[in-house]
């Protein structure tokens, strides 16, 4: 049996904004709690996307607690409460992920449920733009389903391998790129395979390509045709991807900037004894680079489309360093805020237009412990016609030094081992 528990102030937020985790590593582990480092950067997440904490906690089989864990808990509670009166607002980004709930299954079973462990390949590459954007500290939220319309207030969007998509939904991202927005799309994601004259992509003329097919198995690679993408993945000349990419024609005015490369040998062929090749630990890419496009560029009305034959979101970090190529080369800045930071930095930004400030959160995610503390350098925009008035160090409301740099405020932290908020006052 498990309780829940949260603090008293925690509670006042909305339960669409909650986050939990667990006192032990494991449910099915009743005794061995986590390190105070590693619950202290994993309940620090709600403060920093201004959300409610929840933990769970097991229950003794004769129905009681343990009273030692809560004073353990407890003191992390106090350490939150003093962030608690300066929470709250509306999440600053530029670039929207959308998650799909239809799109929430394993496509050759079929499966939704835990009970059989299906892969989601929507949610590992949802995930995985996160954590590109995360790490690359472009500021980002979440539109869903029920939340699509939201997307007026974002710059860019990004559709990762969404299985799932109606004709309503197809029409909100056509308008969205329309009237100048980005959208970036991968693998099947507005493929509508119900077609009565076979599958087609529902946003075809947006993303620039026309649906042909798949290419290739459990391996295929990306090969760069454009200058740029080939310094990004530098020395590497192709990048790969485990599993098949879609097969497509490019539209007339799409820029092809990579192609589909197949493997030296079919994967599938299961040996190499007679074949003309064998390589005992991997299976190169062909000699001769494939001519299907990859990734293109397309425009439509005032935006952009990009188009990527494969979910490369959940791949390699030459697959994530494509990926923000990508994104910045057509969502030029300035963006809402910049951080100079180690990778492991997660940066967010409230806009709380009531008390005419903004409250910008760091989170130290850094996976080994201890921690070891780490300084940051963030620029932050405030709205249009407001100039700044102060930027107050929190929990103690110190001002600090600022500078303006082209469109921002410019301020600095010390190094913090897990938390650092500041808040930017304005007139």
């Amino acid at each position: 049996m498990v309780l829940s528990i949260h603090s008293p102030a925690d509670a006042r937020r909305s339960a669409l904004f909650r986050y939990h985790t667990t006192c032990t590593s494991y449910l099915s582990d009743h005794v061995t709690l986590k390190p105070m480092e590693r619950l202290r950067v994993e309940t620090c997440v709600a403060t920093v996307h201004s959300a409610a904490q929840l933990i769970i906690d097991g229950i003794n089989p004769d129905g009681t607690l343990d009273p030692e864990v809560y004073d353990f808990l407890g003191k992390l509670n106090r350490e939150r409460a003093a962030y608690e009166p300066f929470l709250g607002g509306e999440l600053q980004g530029d670039v929207a992920i959308y998650y799909d709930k239809e799109s929430m299954y394993d496509p050759p079973t079929r499966q939704r449920g835990p009970a059989s462990r299906p892969e989601y390949p929507h949610r590992d590459a949802l995930m995985g733009a996160g954590r590109i954007l995360r790490e690359a500290h472009i500021p980002f939220g979440l539109v869903t389903n029920a939340n699509l319309s939201q997307l007026k207030n974002y710059r860019a969007v990004i559709v990762p391998n969404v299985l799932e998509m109606t004709a309503e939904q197809a029409d909100q991202f056509r308008q969205f790129v329309k009237e100048g927005g980005v959208l970036y799309a991968s693998g099947p994601s507005s493929l509508d395979r119900f077609n009565k004259d076979g599958p087609r992509y529902l946003l075809e003329e947006v993303l620039g390509v026309r649906y042909k097919g798949h290419l290739g198995t459990t391996v295929t690679y990306l090969t760069p045709q454009d200058a740029e993408l080939r310094k990004v993945i530098w020395p590497q000349g192709e990048m790969t991807y485990l599993g098949p990419m879609l097969q497509a024609e490019a539209l007339s005015g799409a820029e092809v900037l990579g192609t589909v490369t197949l493997p030296w040998v079919a994967p599938e062929l299961g040996h190499s004894i007679g074949s003309h090749f064998a390589s005992i630990h991997s299976n190169p890419p062909a000699p001769t680079p494939g001519t299907s496009p990859a990734v293109v560029i397309n425009p439509y009305g005032k935006g952009k489309a990009i188009w990527v034959a494969a979910p490369i979101e959940t791949g390699s970090m030459v697959n994530a360093k494509v990926m923000v190529n990508l994104l910045k080369r057509n969502l030029p800045g300035p963006y809402k805020f910049e951080v100079e930071t180690h990778p492991s930095v997660e940066m967010t930004l409230f806009h709380q237009a009531e008390k005419q400030r903004l409250l910008a959160g760091l989170l130290n995610m850094q996976e080994q412990l201890p921690l070891i503390p780490v300084g940051a350098t963030v620029r932050v925009q405030v709205p249009t016609g407001r100039r700044v008035s102060a930027v107050l160090h929190l929990p103690d409301r110190q001002a600090m030094p600022t500078q303006t740099v082209g469109p921002y405020v410019q301020f600095h932290f010390e190094p913090f081992e897990a938390l650092a908020m500041a808040l930017i006052e304005y007139q």
